[in-house]
């Protein structure tokens, strides 16, 4: 980047007033990311809803200071995850306020899913895939929603790393959080005839995680499980709900096909 982009982007109302901006330079386009306030504990609805309801450690937001060193929690996690030979955007420039990144082009896995829902159990394959590949190379995800998903040309990129798991838990327990987030915010888009070949996509892919992030994931089962009750009515529940509830019901048939003695 030369000067003449950075003065652009300095000078840019775009990323002050709404976070991140997508801008076209002469040298192609990219996105900038200005730094945000420090969040209050909780985090995103989802995350809250899992959190209260199941008393399950994994899920609770980790810790996402703002400013200055949440932006450096999120270049650090890029250039991680790049070093790993993952996809993931490039950081371009760093500034005081704000940093630079490769635009990926490409809808993300919620929106795409729902546009598409002949293609949404592919789309949800793959998914799995990317995840397994990032874990198998020790690496996490911040909140692995499918909102932060991209589906780009060159594969599943995964973006928005302003927290930290890792600072709150152990590897094993930010890997199996990532299942966990991934599956509440993707199951309940799969149209309802293509569950039972998600089961099956799901069995495949969770046998070639670590027996030590299985038996986390399997541990939180348990507390999950009763949400499988929750309404699946969207109206007047809300996405977060009837989300819970799908991935609930989802996991407590896993756990039930692969252990007889799971309670019913």
């Amino acid at each position: 980047m030369n000067g003449d982009d950075l003065q652009r982007i300095r000078t840019s109302t775009g990323w002050r007033q709404h976070r991140t901006e997508v801008i076209r330079l002469a040298g192609g386009t990219v996105v900038v990311k200005g730094q945000r306030p420090a969040r209050a504990p909780g985090g995103a609805g989802a995350l809250r809803l899992l959190a209260s309801l199941t008393g399950l450690s994994l899920v609770k937001p980790a810790p996402a200071p703002g400013g200055a060193d949440g932006q450096a929690i999120e270049v650090g996690r890029l250039a991680a995850l790049r070093a790993a030979g993952l996809l993931a955007p490039q950081v371009l420039h760093v500034d005081p306020e704000f940093f630079v990144m490769e635009f990926l082009a490409g809808p993300n896995m919620a929106q795409a899913m729902e546009d598409e829902p002949a293609k949404a159990l592919l789309l949800w394959q793959q998914g799995l895939q990317a995840v397994l590949v990032l874990h198998a190379q020790k690496q996490y995800l911040s909140q692995a929603f499918a909102r932060n998903f991209i589906l780009s040309p060159q594969g599943v990129a995964a973006i928005d790393f302003e927290d930290d798991p890792a600072q709150a838990m152990p590897l094993l327990q930010a890997q199996a959080r990532d299942w966990l987030l991934y599956l509440q915010s993707t199951v309940w888009l799969l149209p309802a005839d293509a569950r039972a070949f998600a089961q099956a996509a799901w069995k495949d892919t969770i046998a070639e995680e670590t027996p030590a992030v299985t038996a986390a994931l399997r541990a939180a089962v348990g507390r999950l499980s009763w949400m499988r009750h929750l309404s699946s009515r969207r109206k007047p529940w809300g996405r977060d709900i009837i989300s819970a509830q799908a991935a609930a019901a989802f996991l407590h048939d896993w756990a039930r096909s692969t252990n007889p003695r799971q309670p019913s």
